[in-house]
């Protein structure tokens, strides 16, 4: 039975675990039985907003006023979710968000299972981009309103029975097996995602059509961090695919840096991460110019377009 709960968030700013809105989809047999849209308080400590947020989802410091602020809502978000797996797209980020907002915050993370839509649709379609609307729309759904967080759950549901069709499969766990990857598990103080990898790395051929104005054509890209979208051998495909280059370590050919499953409040010179952006660091000081990107940036600039075109979009 495809029995399940769909979820997106929307933040504040450009710290992960800054909550403003979710939506929630409860989904039984493949159909949606409920719906919910909570706007959040984001955690005192980083309850503030930037433009380019406000910009894409259209939720203002007023509106959330005097709504209950993160730590009030996420017991109300656990019972809701129940025994269900989450599904979102780019559960990276979404989970992500309410592993760092709980962090802020002090609290522990809730037990949860998830599954990722974008690491499904990356394993079962050929596609130049993945963000939500364009996986929607290669499986005839198209969506509504992209960054409203009920929209985007609604979109998430059509996903999962697009993607259930096309595999022959009526559950989560015939997907996921479907599709060679993992329900992802989360409780106090242990998070494991939906897919591993990283040994035995090979070297891809980079793509010789790749659109020379891409962000990241002709760079030199190192990963750091867990990667949540995809392991890291489809992360140098990738790269390759735009027309870049990917190196397992930060040398004097580096120009980017992508940092993973990182608290980017940490990327700063000075912190305590790992030693490839401590390297990173170290070269930039020296005159050397290196990108420090989020994976969330990464994913925008694999569509092969400038990173100021693809943030617009």
């Amino acid at each position: 039975m495809l029995d399940y709960t769909a979820l997106d968030f929307e933040t504040a700013n450009a710290y992960r675990g800054s909550p403003c809105a979710v939506g929630l989809v409860r989904v039984r047999d493949g159909r949606p039985v409920d719906e919910q849209r909570w706007l959040i308080r984001p955690p005192a400590k980083v309850d503030y907003f930037d433009g380019f947020n406000i910009g894409l989802h259209g939720i203002t410091p007023a509106m959330v006023e005097h709504v209950p602020r993160w730590n009030e809502v996420l017991p109300s978000l656990v019972d809701y979710i129940g025994g269900d797996v989450v599904v979102t797209h780019n559960a990276g980020f979404d989970i992500g968000v309410i592993r760092y907002a709980c962090i802020v915050d002090e609290i522990a993370w809730p037990s949860m299972r998830f599954l990722c839509t974008l690491v499904l649709a990356r394993r079962a379609l050929r596609l130049p981009c993945y963000r939500l609307p364009f996986v929607t729309e290669a499986l005839g759904c198209p969506m509504g309103h992209h960054h409203d967080p009920l929209a985007d759950s609604i979109a998430v549901v059509d996903i999962v029975r697009g993607l259930a069709m096309r595999e022959a499969v009526d559950d989560l766990d015939g997907l996921a097996s479907a599709l060679h990857v993992h329900i992802g598990r989360m409780s106090e103080g242990t998070y494991t995602g939906s897919i591993t990898g990283g040994l035995g790395l090979i070297h891809p051929s980079v793509n010789p059509a790749a659109d020379p104005h891409g962000h990241l054509y002709g760079r030199v890209v190192v990963f750091t961090g867990a990667l949540m979208s995809m392991t890291r051998q489809i992360a140098w495909e990738e790269c390759a695919r735009v027309g870049a280059t990917s190196e397992r370590g930060t040398t004097k050919h580096t120009n980017v840096l992508v940092v993973g499953d990182i608290n980017p409040a940490v990327l700063r010179p000075g912190s305590d991460i790992t030693g490839k952006a401590r390297r990173a660091f170290e070269l930039q000081a020296q005159g050397q110019n290196i990108e420090v990107m989020t994976e969330d940036d990464f994913l925008r600039c694999l569509d092969g377009k400038p990173l100021e075109e693809v943030l617009r979009a």
